[in-house]
């Protein structure tokens, strides 16, 4: 992912700004407990866990003590994760999964899979432009081979050319998201999913909206779900300071589980940042 440009920074900073004045304020009664590091569940990318851990360790010390720590990688190698921690190969296609179980290619020790199916050259048309059943598919390879499935399904799949289900005119993304009923369509068919919000998370009103009723969704679907959002100090690629990414958590917390990361190198440090904030809370 390219460094955001300067205007483009300065836009999204002043959208930001324009959001937290408009939007109602989180009372500390409306969320589901604090946010503290070991409170919720976690999902990172190998490399920035890796990071962190090498950066703060005492923050990977609290992320670990958690109920959940998922770390996902595409790779085997590397440093050796933390024994609590739960190691989560990705794929980007039903297909992908199916190769990598025929030709004994998943990464040894891994117990989850992530399906991150997404408008990506990656995975095949027509898992694009039908997800749902894709989703079925692969969640239930996983199952066959004792897999635990992650289903992580893209709001950008409703801009997909001649697909089942798409943006309508009037609707945003995200509306369209919901309507299509993707979030229900994961949570029946898998105990993990992820919201990917943080694409919204600079316009709280329309992050609420998302997270609040694909949670609700999910859960209708599966009782038992367990539920993240996606956030990012740097989504679209637009800088944000790390207070951003709180209000966005308090924003989420009372709807989901867990938040996943999704980070760049450039905004390591404010990734720091804002998980040190959640670990004096």
């Amino acid at each position: 992912m390219p460094r955001p440009r300067a205007l483009a920074a300065m836009v999204g900073l002043v959208a930001f700004v324009l959001a937290v004045s408009s939007a109602p304020r989180v009372s500390a009664t409306s969320v589901s407990g604090p946010i503290s590091l070991s409170g919720v569940h976690w999902i990172f990318y190998k490399e920035d866990f890796n990071h962190l851990n090498a950066e703060a360790p005492a923050l990977i010390k609290q992320i670990v003590a958690g109920p959940g720590t998922y770390v996902l990688e595409h790779r085997a190698g590397g440093p050796p994760l933390p024994r609590k921690v739960i190691p989560a190969e990705m794929f980007f296609s039903s297909a992908d999964l199916q190769a990598a179980i025929k030709h004994d290619r998943v990464i040894p020790g891994v117990k989850v899979v992530v399906d991150d199916l997404e408008d990506l050259g990656t995975t095949p048309a027509v898992e694009r432009r039908d997800p749902i059943p894709a989703m079925k598919g692969f969640a239930h390879a996983a199952d066959a081979h004792g897999y635990q499935p992650m289903l992580v399904p893209g709001r950008d799949l409703m801009l997909v050319s001649g697909a089942m289900c798409s943006q309508q005119r009037g609707h945003t993304i995200s509306q369209s998201y919901l309507r299509c009923g993707l979030p229900a369509a994961a949570a029946a068919c898998a105990p993990i999913y992820v919201i990917q919000s943080a694409a919204v998370e600079t316009n709280l009103s329309a992050l609420r909206q998302l997270v609040r009723e694909g949670a609700a969704q999910a859960r209708k679907a599966n009782p038992h779900v367990t539920i993240f959002a996606t956030l990012s100090v740097s989504p679209n690629g637009i800088y944000v300071p790390y207070a951003a990414v709180v209000q966005a958590a308090k924003v989420i917390r009372p709807y989901v589980q867990g938040f996943e990361m999704n980070n760049i190198r450039p905004s390591d440090w404010r990734m720091i940042d804002f998980l040190t904030w959640l670990s004096k809370s």
